[in-house]
């Protein structure tokens, strides 16, 4: 079931994370074509900004995924509301603030840029364009988010197809037609923008929505954790957007025009062919902070394999097919194949997608050391990722080799990134690691142990009745009271029962359900996670309140001899978390 919702969750973090790499990739095939060359090193210079944004954007995407995904793990489902309007409330005024800079003060903007004389005032036109944008840019990405969430992605889905729909026709109609230059690209990102979020925003209106924005609701509280919790992943955007800062800089000094315009190139794909390794870091992030929620040292085993194996080979393939599509890609903002500005974006493409698996890895390992609470080795490995492991390269090897030795720091910075991931390892294990398990970074008492937890898969009717005799059996090994074992395994049976019957012929797809029981000190606690369509047994117990006795019995049941009970939809999965407390009295049926 992990695997599947693995999978189930990338693509929507792949296109939260591409969003702004596809407009710039729109935006640089039209300034190249029905402009000039020189307008694709515009777009490339404004980049930086973007990343700024984004750094901005992620202090808040990254924080609030993974608090959210620890108090639903703990099923504290108020909190989650609090961070939800705090979120967005942020965002909207930081967003604000970024308008008011674009608008007001581009020409010193442009200038801290880097734009030369000749490039200044076409950047100040296309500053002024995105500035238009970027409040619905910072919120877009947060809201996707918590719609994915909510399991609500094709409302996100539906958003971005919009979004660049509408940017490249207005794109075209903005500068072919009617001649707006460089301020017309940008203003039809703008447009787009604001599309992409009016798509996802009514949907927090209606009565589906789990979580609603009211400013009575705002936990000031979650401000610090929210950007203590945010900050190194961020910290990288940032890093990432002073690094195209100095590099830019570099290659206008050694390579000239031809090398700013070919980096300017490769940065607008470059978001979007990374963007898979990004988004595969962003869901071990947002899974593995919610099995550290829940204490399942089992389920980050999963998660991590999935990203190491399977996510891996994605990345492989996307590799190869980077170094065979190198000269189009190249020649769709370059179309003269003999040119110098064509042959250094080559050079560059393929040497990138040597790197991508290496991305990959450092992308997992820094999200998962993120969710976990590591922040000064992500606050560390975020620097040498987005800043030290590249420029340092580049500014020794660019003197003799020109271009060619910005490109080569690429692989070297991902060499030494690895490095240092290793020497953590070996510090925090206090050995070499030489098991999966070292790889986990996980403390010695996390979680329960292996012989007070209990997991089980559940497909047909026989298995949860095999299901509801293995609880019994865990609770009886644990010496729990009598009462608990036998109610355990009658609420297990029923709630297995229950979704086998309804949720698994809901549709024509395969489902799952898994149920997980832990041993403590305070009593038992079942866990009943199922894929099916969202469905919460308390409301269906309120609404049945009033109707005859002999309908949803099973339900009505559960609910009685349980001492606690909460429902939430996680990650698209049904969660049902069931308790039953040692000292509690006898409850009747």
């Amino acid at each position: 079931m992990l695997k599947r919702l693995f999978f189930k969750l990338l693509p929507i973090q792949v296109l939260i994370i591409a969003m702004g790499s596809i407009n710039s990739i729109v935006d640089g095939a039209i300034a190249g074509r029905f402009i000039d060359a020189a307008s694709v090193g515009v777009v490339g210079l404004h980049y930086t900004f973007v990343n700024v944004i984004d750094a901005v954007g992620a202090i808040l995407l990254g924080g609030s995924s993974i608090l959210c995904g620890k108090y639903m793990g703990r099923g504290e489902l108020e909190k989650t509301n609090g961070l939800f309007s705090l979120n967005l409330s942020i965002s909207f005024i930081v967003g604000s603030v970024l308008t008011a800079v674009s608008l007001l003060i581009p020409r010193p903007l442009a200038r801290m840029l880097g734009a030369s004389p000749d490039l200044e005032s076409a950047l100040v036109s296309y500053i002024r364009g995105y500035g238009f944008g970027i409040v619905p840019l910072i919120m877009s990405k947060q809201i996707a988010m918590f719609l994915q969430l909510e399991r609500k992605s094709r409302i996100g889905y539906a958003g971005v197809a919009a979004m660049i729909l509408s940017n490249i026709v207005l794109d075209v109609v903005f500068v072919s037609l009617l001649d707006m230059g460089t301020f017309g690209i940008a203003f039809a990102t703008s447009i787009g923008n604001w599309l992409y979020l009016l798509i996802m925003l009514p949907y927090y209106f209606t009565r589906k929505a789990q979580l609603s924005f009211s400013f009575s609701s705002i936990d000031f509280s979650q401000t610090w954790p929210l950007l203590k919790t945010g900050f190194p992943g961020a910290a990288l955007i940032f890093y990432l957007a002073m690094r195209s800062l100095c590099l830019n800089i570099i290659l206008l000094k050694y390579a000239g025009n031809d090398g700013l315009s070919a980096q300017g190139a490769f940065g607008m794909v470059c978001g979007l062919i990374v963007a898979l390794c990004l988004g595969i870091g962003a869901v071990v992030r947002m899974m593995s902070s919610v099995l550290e929620g829940e204490g399942d040292r089992e389920g980050i085993r999963a998660v991590m394999r999935t990203a190491l194996t399977k996510a891996m080979l994605m990345c492989l393939v996307l590799a190869v097919l980077l170094v065979l599509l190198s000269g189009p890609i190249a020649s769709v903002f370059f179309s003269d194949r003999d040119s110098n500005v064509y042959a250094l974006t080559r050079q560059l493409f393929i040497i990138y997608s040597m790197c991508l698996p290496f991305i990959l890895l450092i992308q997992v390992f820094n999200n998962y050391l993120q969710a976990l609470g590591h922040h000064l080795i992500v606050n560390i490995l975020s620097f040498l990722d987005g800043f030290l492991s590249m420029v340092g390269p580049s500014l020794l090897l660019a003197p003799s080799l020109g271009a060619l030795g910005v490109w080569l720091s690429h692989p070297i910075g991902m060499f030494l990134i690895l490095v240092v991931i290793l020497v953590y390892a070996c510090i925090y294990n206090r050995h070499f690691p030489s098991s999966f398990d070292d790889w986990l970074f996980l403390r010695p008492d996390f979680g329960v142990s292996e012989d007070d937890q209990l997991e089980i898969s559940a497909l047909c009717k026989d298995d949860a009745i095999s299901a509801s005799i293995r609880v019994q059996s865990f609770c009886e090994r644990h010496l729990l009271p009598p009462r608990i074992c036998y109610y355990a395994a009658l609420s297990t049976e029923e709630m297995v029962m229950n979704v086998i019957n309804h949720g698994f012929s809901a549709d024509s797809r395969s489902h799952q359900v898994i149920v997980r029981a832990v041993f403590s000190d305070e009593g038992l606690l079942l866990r009943i996670k199922d894929d099916c369509i969202p469905f919460d047994p308390k409301e269906r117990y309120v609404q049945l309140a009033e109707d005859l006795y002999g309908k949803n019995i099973g339900i009505r049941m559960v609910m009685r001899l349980t001492d606690d009970i909460t429902y939430q939809n996680l990650l698209g999965l049904n969660v049902l978390t069931i308790r039953f407390r040692s000292e509690s009295p006898s409850l009747l049926v």
